[in-house]
């Protein structure tokens, strides 16, 4: 791979009550996907808000994180968020077609008028049914499904060059969660974008990711090609979570390892 677009060393990130992350070293490159997996309290969303520069007050940081660019990218601008509860990032009192315009008028310099015209494109391409409806719908109206789709939209509406997603289908059913994620898959080649792909399920990760890392007690356990890791885990925590989670036998490799 070429020179890393961050750089992660010896990363620790804690709270007043307790430790998220200690001594992670990562790289992570340019138009890759990295699937970050682990059960809850691995340390995986505690790094995704690190990234994106969104951790609480309380948190006590130590590290170094050095982005290619020499400057940290800029949430909205730079680089786009997908949260797992679409409530964090969608306002309730606010109309569907404002929430997705608003990013491309703020980082593009849209006018409210050509804001609007590329919102109603992008609920198109995220597939949402009826887009134009949609446009003038409040988010408690639509379902659960859709509201993550208009969250995408919404992440994605200032064209940046990475995104994160942060348990972005926990919440779907298995249906809507396999819908999701070809829709992710879709974006990101389209756009050559770089994701950060953040999951309990290392199954799903492996239809995404190029490389997976598995988190255990806010530690780095394993990092290396999904076909490697899937196929030859080497730490016992990796292979429980396939063996818990993950039928090699009936599960295809839709996308693991698809860069060299």
């Amino acid at each position: 791979m070429n020179n890393p677009l961050c750089r992660i060393t010896d990363l620790s990130v804690g709270y007043r009550d307790r430790t998220a992350l200690t001594g992670l070293s990562l790289d992570i490159f340019s138009g890759e996907r990295l699937a970050i997996v682990g059960e809850s309290g691995s340390g995986k969303s505690t790094l995704a808000r690190t990234l994106a520069g969104l951790l609480p007050d309380d948190a006590v940081f130590a590290g170094d994180i050095r982005w290619s660019s020499g400057q940290t990218p800029s949430l909205g601008r730079d680089l786009g968020f997908v949260f797992q509860d679409t409530s964090a990032s969608l306002n309730p009192v606010l109309k569907i077609g404002e929430q997705v315009a608003e990013g491309a008028k703020r980082h593009l310099r849209m006018t409210w008028q050509a804001a609007y015209a590329h919102a109603r494109n992008l609920l198109e391409h995220v597939r949402i049914p009826n887009p134009e409806a949609v446009m003038n719908a409040y988010p408690h109206q639509l379902s659960g499904g859709q509201r993550q789709r208009v969250a995408i939209a919404a992440a994605i509406a200032s064209r940046p060059s990475i995104l994160i997603a942060d348990e972005a289908t926990s919440a779907l059913d298995t249906v809507v969660q396999a819908q999701i994620v070809a829709l992710l898959d879709t974006l990101v080649s389209e756009a050559a974008m770089t994701m950060i792909f953040i999951t309990h399920d290392i199954a799903l990760a492996s239809h995404l990711a190029d490389r997976i890392a598995v988190f255990k007690d806010g530690r780095l356990v394993e990092i290396g090609p999904a076909a490697d890791i899937l196929s030859s885990p080497k730490d016992e925590y990796t292979k429980s979570l396939i063996e818990g989670h993950y039928d090699l036998a009936s599960t295809p490799l839709i996308s693991a390892g698809r860069r060299p």
